[in-house]
């Protein structure tokens, strides 16, 4: 009886142990570009130290990543993480938890430019918070609205009850991508929809990075600032009907392709520069069975029309004019 409950404890912290390693690599690829590579915080909170802010047990670390701290700018992970990964990640920050790893957030001198920017054979890819950009709530339905907040301090680690801040007026789940001058686009994670396109000048993050070699922030903003000429927003119902979940992206020579879920349907989005400034193809793979028709955006034409025929839903083009 000895040896079956050894075994049966033995099989159980193998499996725990696996569930923590499957946890930190969805932790590494999500979550260390707030939190730090090891949890010790950047310009999110320290996991690892005394500071509990929304609960310990794994059942609230779930309900976080599932829901997010907008108030915050954490994002809400449920449509982009399934429910395996969000109980593998809450194993690994529950495994890190105590450690009082020393913040990683540290000011240093730096040569990396607050204006930084891609080429058409190596286009240049950040995932950062956008403005909204004009862009109406109707747009957003899988984003919520945060409150007012204490102010939290990544040296300390600790909220201060007698500061109050308000919340960043921007988008916190984007991935942006600049081809150099000829076209730069911004791609909702969340909503997983292309949100904005424009030409000329890419970011400037100066807002969020600092000016110059510093790395300190002058400003208390995350936002940066669109320096070229919008050409296109988007408007109205999502292209495909139903619920969307953003699957991740890969890299074909360099150019970004976005992988996502809509109304049941694997779709992968590929967008280049077209010939003339500012123009856009925007093309899109399917594994769709049957007849579709798109919601097509203002300022986004499709050669075959909205309906789509079985063919052609599985591979089409849609453009965006640019400058005139």
């Amino acid at each position: 009886m000895k040896k079956l409950s050894l075994s049966m404890l033995l099989l159980l912290s193998i499996g725990t142990f696996a569930d923590i390693k499957k946890g930190q690599q969805v932790f590494t690829q999500f979550c260390a570009n707030c939190h730090g590579d090891k949890g010790q915080g950047l310009v999110g909170p320290n996991l690892t130290d005394k500071e509990i802010l929304h609960g310990s047990s794994k059942a609230e670390i779930e309900k976080v990543i599932k829901e997010g701290v907008l108030a915050k700018a954490m994002p809400a992970w449920a449509t982009i993480l399934n429910d395996q990964q969000i109980s593998d990640a809450a194993d690994y920050v529950k495994s890190i938890m105590g450690k009082n790893l020393k913040n990683g957030f540290v000011a240093v001198k730096t040569t990396v430019s607050s204006y930084p920017k891609g080429t058409l054979e190596k286009p240049y890819l950040i995932r950062t918070y956008m403005p909204v950009n004009g862009l109406s709530d109707d747009i957003f339905p899988n984003h919520g609205k945060g409150g007012d907040v204490n102010k939290y301090s990544p040296r300390s680690g600790k909220e201060d009850p007698k500061k109050v801040q308000k919340p960043i007026p921007g988008l916190p789940s984007t991935i942006t991508v600049n081809f150099g001058p000829k076209l730069s686009y911004t791609f909702d994670t969340l909503e997983c929809r292309l949100l904005y396109t424009w030409s000329g000048d890419f970011l400037d993050m100066t807002n969020y990075w600092g000016k110059g070699t510093g790395g300190n922030r002058s400003r208390k903003s995350y936002i940066p600032n669109i320096m070229g000429d919008i050409n296109f927003k988007t408007s109205g119902a999502h292209l495909f009907p139903g619920k969307v979940q953003f699957k991740g992206y890969r890299k074909e020579n360099g150019i970004p392709i976005m992988l996502y879920k809509a109304g049941g349907l694997n779709i992968s989005l590929k967008i280049t520069p077209g010939k003339n400034l500012g123009e856009a193809i925007c093309e899109y793979r399917t594994d769709s069975k049957d007849a579709i028709k798109l919601n097509l955006p203002k300022g986004m034409t499709s050669k075959s029309g909205q309906s789509l025929s079985p063919s052609e839903a599985k591979a089409f083009s849609l453009i965006i004019k640019g400058a005139k």
